[in-house]
């Protein structure tokens, strides 16, 4: 029996130090734009930083217990899992964009109320 992490789980041994904290995305598994937006994500992580949970996942509540009691039909919350921080919607493409690589530089941009929101609404098709 090994101690890695369970096949199709991240890694996030030796994370420690230069590579930022995981980032774990919650969102509405029953919800298409949520879905496509997820997909988009996880496609493009290609250092295994981002972290998708389903609402529906109970487990959830357990890994995040910041996550509870939040609105969840139809959303994608992103949470900072090493400083708690909770951003939702378009206000989390900042810090989501910046741990993806290749994109990092589209982070600044996205923090820009207008084009945040129109980058997410188009990440969402």
């Amino acid at each position: 029996m090994g101690t890695g992490p369970a096949e199709g789980e991240p890694d996030f041994t030796g994370l420690k130090g230069s590579l930022p904290a995981p980032y774990l995305l919650a969102y509405d598994a029953e919800d298409g734009g949520c879905r496509r937006l997820v997909d988009w994500i996880q496609r493009r992580d290609s250092s295994g930083l981002v972290v998708s949970f389903p609402f529906q996942n109970a487990e959830l509540v357990h890994v995040a217990p910041e996550l509870a009691g939040l609105t969840q039909a139809g959303q994608v919350h992103g949470f900072d899992t090493r400083t708690r921080i909770l951003r939702s919607g378009a206000r989390m493409l900042p810090s989501l964009l910046s741990r993806l690589p290749g994109w990092g530089w589209l982070a600044p941009l996205a923090g820009i109320p207008g084009v945040s929101s129109l980058v997410y609404a188009f990440l969402r098709r």
